[in-house]
């Protein structure tokens, strides 16, 4: 492949990279502003969404299994009490899949 096409495919990358990272911190402010008001959510589960804020928070520029694990066990949690919450979540997981987490 020329060095142009290189470059192009690496800029693709970054791009398509940098546009994903914006769409896990939209999918989190979501998810966020969805559960702010629940009561019914244990310490636990709140706990675990503030590590899956942290972790999303740095991601920017490396991988992390764990937020991959810690969206699913949020959108598992969520999927009888909170169905927007937990679609949420699963469009996280999508979201880390896609980045390769």
């Amino acid at each position: 492949m020329p060095a142009a096409g290189r470059k192009y495919e690496l800029r693709r990358f970054n791009s398509g990279k940098m546009m994903t990272n914006k769409r896990l911190r939209k999918l989190l402010t979501d998810l966020n502003e969805e559960l702010h008001s629940a009561r019914d959510l244990d310490p636990e589960t709140r706990e675990l969404l503030r590590e899956l804020n942290d972790e999303i928070d740095e991601i920017a520029g490396r991988d992390s299994d764990t937020a991959l694990d810690r969206a699913k066990e949020l959108e598992s949690r969520f999927a009888a009490s909170h169905p927007v919450a937990e679609r949420i979540a699963r469009e996280l997981v999508d979201a880390l899949g896609k980045m390769g987490i």
